[in-house]
Formats: structure tokens, sequence, C-alpha cells
């Protein structure tokens, strides 16, 4: 009997999932009124499909190839040591580095557009901040300046839950003498910031031992994928001298991470200036 809702944890099969053109992300509706969190959702690349999210990745990836990893990594970390908070270093480094004029705006913004971006459900404020957002980082045609908005949505979520993680990981004995990309390239794949994703299945599929349903919505449990033994030998052991396969926690196959490199970069500079102030308190 195929299953209508299942959890998907070997690694295997998790990498099959996110390779696989029957399986789709949840779709947000578009149409909404310009300016707003739905319209935000129902127009950028994340929740998109086929012709409309290629269409859409290429804005972001255009913004993602103006900012120099090294210049995120060493302006967050700046950003930091000056009293910067430590969630918002990597916003307003990602505007410098894409031009943006009023940064104390843009930090002021992309949290509250952030709180509703996965789910829909914003806190109050979140359509202003949306709409603040816009008229930053515009002119131009709708669809391109909601892309330019995701690539700042990516940014927050992905590097603040990284940094979240990784700075007691670099602090464990086990790290001492690695570089802190190591760190937090196996600290993705110990205790992912996102520790699952979700798919639909379009149409009746089998992945390894699982029979599932056209409609059935898949999660795909990061956290146990990227601790699969038959993938990476003692994987509740944090080692960042790892050199197995790459972790799932940044995507693969069809729909890998666009700024997976900018987010670790980011990150990177965020903990060494943290780690940095412990030191001399």
């Amino acid at each position: 009997m195929a299953n209508t809702d299942l959890v998907i944890s070997r690694h295997a099969d998790v990498r099959a999932v996110l390779a696989d053109e029957r399986f789709a992300v949840p779709v947000a509706e578009g149409g909404a009124r310009a300016g707003t969190l739905a319209w935000l959702r129902g127009a950028v690349c994340r929740f998109s499909e086929g012709a409309a999210h290629d269409r859409r990745l290429s804005v972001v990836v255009r913004s993602l190839d103006e900012a120099d990893p090294a210049f995120l990594r060493r302006r967050a970390g700046e950003r930091v040591l000056a009293g910067e908070a430590p969630d918002l270093a990597p916003i307003s480094a990602l505007g410098e580095a894409l031009g943006v004029t009023d940064l104390d705006a843009l930090a002021g913004a992309v949290p509250a557009a952030a709180s509703g971006y996965l789910t829909g459900n914003g806190r109050d404020g979140a359509d202003a901040a949306v709409a603040t957002l816009a008229r930053l980082l515009g002119p131009g045609p709708d669809e391109e300046v909601a892309n330019r908005i995701a690539v700042y949505m990516q940014a927050y979520e992905a590097t603040a839950g990284l940094v979240r993680k990784a700075l007691p990981a670099s602090r464990r004995p086990e790290a001492r003498g690695f570089p802190i990309e190591a760190v937090i390239a196996e600290t993705l794949r110990f205790d992912p910031p996102v520790p699952a994703m979700r798919r639909v299945a379009r149409e009746a599929a089998a992945v390894g031992d699982h029979e599932i349903a056209a409609g059935a919505t898949v999660t795909l449990d990061l956290r146990a994928a990227n601790r699969d033994p038959a993938v990476f030998a003692g994987p509740d052991r944090f080692d960042p001298a790892r050199r197995e396969p790459r972790h799932l926690t940044f995507g693969a196959g069809r729909r890998p991470c666009p700024g997976a490199d900018q987010a670790v970069r980011l990150a990177a500079g965020v903990v060494e200036a943290l780690n940095e102030l412990e030191s001399v308190r």
C-alpha cells in the first residue's frame, strides 16, 4: 500500500528524491498584492517549479555572483567586532556587497519579512517590511525585485541558524586546529540548522523500499540522512576532518542551494569574530 505521508531518512533515498522531477517543492500561490509577504512568496524561486523557478533563480544567481565570498566573510566579521548584532551583520555585509545604500533600513526590514517567509504567517509588520525591501531593492519588474529580496531572506534564515549551531561547535575540543570552514561543514552535517525539507509527489513513485502515492507529502529527514552509517563512518562523532560525500543540508540534485558558499563564508566571519570577542573578555 502506498504511503500518503512519509518520512525518508536514508541518505541514498533522500538524494534520490532531491534528484527526481516527480517530487516538487510545495508551491506558493501567486497573484497577491505587490509588496506583501504573500506576493513575495508567490514570486520567488524557492516556492516555484518549472520555467518560473528557472527564471527566478537566474535573478538570485546574478545577485550572488556580485557578492564576493571573501568580502562577505571579512565584512561580516568586522561588523560583529564593531558591535553589530551577529544575526544582522551578515545582512549588512551582503547589502554592502550588492550596493544597498540604506543598510539600517535593510537590517531593520529583513527580520520582520523573514518571520513569515517559510510559512506565510509573519509577525505584525511583515507586509510593511516586504514593502520597505521592495523600495530598497527596486526599481524593476516585480519578479526581479522579489527575487532580489529572496537573496536576503535566504541569507538571514540560513546564516543565523548556522551561526547558532556552529558557534558552540567551534568551541568543542574536536574543533581545535581546524579552519572554521571545516568546522562549519561538519556542523552542517552533524547538526543541520534546517533539519528537514518537504517535497510533494506529482505522481506515484517508488524510492528505495517506499511506495509513494501521488499527492503525498514527503519529509526528507536531513539530520538522519547526514548520519547514515552506510555513508558516514562513526556518524555520531563530530569530526571536521571528514572526507566522506557531502552532507545534504544545502540540498542536492535538481535544486541545490545557490548561496551555499556565501552562507558558509558569512557564518565563518561571524563565528570567528564572536570567538575573538570571547577570548578578550
